[in-house]
C-alpha cells in the first residue's frame, strides 16, 4: 500500500490525499480522487476562496482538506480531514456454505459467526472491508452494494477531533453532490479562520444533505 502525499497544486487551495496500489482496496481511490477534483473546479473553489481572503495566500488551516481511502483501514487518514471517504463493499450471503471457517478467521472485527445455515454477519460490527469475500472458496459470501462511507469535519491542531459519519454508504454521484454542498457551505457561511468541523457544529450536518 502506498499513500499519495497531499500537496496543493499551484493556485489551488485544497488538498486530496489518497492511497493506491493496495491489495486491501475495495474501491479505486484514484478514480474517485479525479471526481473530487472536478467538483472543486465546477464550484470555482480556489478563485472564490482567494477572493474571500482578499487575495492573500491561504494558510494550511484555511484550505479545504480531503482524503480518500480504498478500504476501512484508512491509511490516508480520512478521519482527520474536512471531507473523507472510506471504500466499502457490503458482504452478502448468497449460497451454500462449506463451513470451512475461513471467513470467521479472516474477519478482523469478529463480525461473522457460523450458524447451522452458514455465516451470519453482525452488521453493527462489520466495517465492509471485503476480507471475508476474498477468502470464501465457495462463493457463499459475495459483494453486495459498493461505495464510500462519507466522513466530515475532522481536524488536528489545537483542538483535534475525528470526522463524523455523514453517509454510511454512497456512490460516486452522491459523493460529488455532497462535496459540492460542503464547498458551498464553507465558502458562503464559513467565518474567517473557521475550520469546517466548527462550521458544522454551528449550522448542523443536516444542512449538507438538503
Amino acid at each position: 500500500m502506498v499513500v499519495k502525499k497531499a500537496t496543493p497544486s499551484p493556485g489551488e487551495f485544497f488538498t486530496v490525499k489518497s492511497c493506491f496500489n493496495c491489495a486491501s482496496a475495495v474501491q479505486d481511490p484514484l478514480q474517485v480522487k479525479t471526481v473530487l477534483e472536478a467538483v472543486f473546479k465546477e464550484h470555482d473553489f480556489s478563485r472564490r476562496l482567494a477572493a474571500r481572503l482578499n487575495g492573500a495566500e491561504p494558510l494550511h488551516h484555511q484550505m479545504f482538506h480531503l482524503a480518500v481511502a480504498g478500504c476501512p483501514n484508512s491509511c490516508s487518514q480520512p478521519q482527520i480531514k474536512d471531507f473523507g471517504l472510506q471504500g466499502q463493499v457490503v458482504p452478502e450471503v448468497a449460497g451454500a456454505c462449506l463451513f470451512c471457517g475461513r471467513c470467521t478467521d479472516a474477519c478482523p472485527d469478529g463480525a461473522i459467526t457460523l450458524a447451522e445455515d452458514g455465516p451470519v454477519i453482525a452488521r453493527e460490527q462489520c466495517l465492509n472491508c471485503g476480507q471475508c469475500i476474498r477468502v470464501c472458496p465457495n462463493g457463499t459470501l459475495v459483494a453486495g452494494r459498493k461505495g464510500f462511507r462519507v466522513l466530515v469535519g475532522g481536524k488536528l491542531g489545537r483542538h483535534p477531533r475525528l470526522a463524523r459519519v455523514l453517509l454510511p454508504l454512497a456512490g460516486e454521484g452522491e459523493v460529488a453532490r455532497v462535496l459540492g454542498n460542503c464547498l458551498e457551505l464553507f465558502l458562503e457561511r464559513g467565518r474567517p479562520g473557521e475550520r469546517f468541523g466548527t462550521l458544522l457544529d454551528r449550522v448542523g450536518m443536516e444542512t449538507l444533505l438538503q
